[in-house]
């Protein structure tokens, strides 16, 4: 555990609005800031921790993310932890970066073992499948046509569904 008790009371009191920001930095033992984040998140993947990335995620609206970025690249393919579709939000919305696709397309393949097929994974999958189609780039579009033809249902349903969605067929 990356973090004490007493640290993870704090955090979850703040993230539910027990505390307020002020109060919450005034209390935590250490300054909150990107670097302190980035270095749990390395410290929380070394060790696997999914209790202590469950309080750095509650601590992420505190910093920018862009500094996660590369660290968010191989959380997603990791299957230790449950926040795969938090990641793959970011991607969509906060990243945008074409250099996370071959990370997204490998997650796309994860089977969890902590996963229910339909309530996890499916949902999982249709997020990747968004975010190669909000890239749009040449290459992500290359990537929905031959995972359209993936063997995994799944997959296939929703990189197809991408494909007829945004037109992208004739690209």
């Amino acid at each position: 555990m990356i973090f004490s008790d007493k640290e993870k009371q704090l955090i979850l009191d703040f993230s539910i609005g027990k505390i307020e920001q002020d109060e919450f930095e005034r209390r935590f033992p250490q300054n909150i800031n990107s670097v302190f984040i980035e270095n749990s998140f390395v410290e929380v993947i070394r060790k696997r921790d999914s209790d202590s990335l469950d309080y750095l995620f509650m601590m992420l609206s505190y910093i920018d993310k862009e500094p996660l970025y590369n660290l968010f690249k191989k959380l997603i393919v990791e299957n230790w932890h449950n926040y795969h579709q938090d990641i793959a939000r970011f991607f969509q919305f906060n990243f945008k970066n074409p250099d996370c696709i071959d990370s997204v397309i490998q997650a796309m393949y994860l089977h969890c073992e902590h996963w229910d097929e339909e309530d996890d994974r499916d949902p999982f999958v249709r997020k990747c499948a968004y975010v190669l189609a909000t890239l749009g780039t040449d290459y992500a579009v290359e990537k929905l046509k031959e995972l359209s033809k993936s063997k995994d249902p799944i997959i296939k349903k929703y990189c197809s569904y991408q494909l007829e969605k945004n037109n992208y067929f004739d690209r």
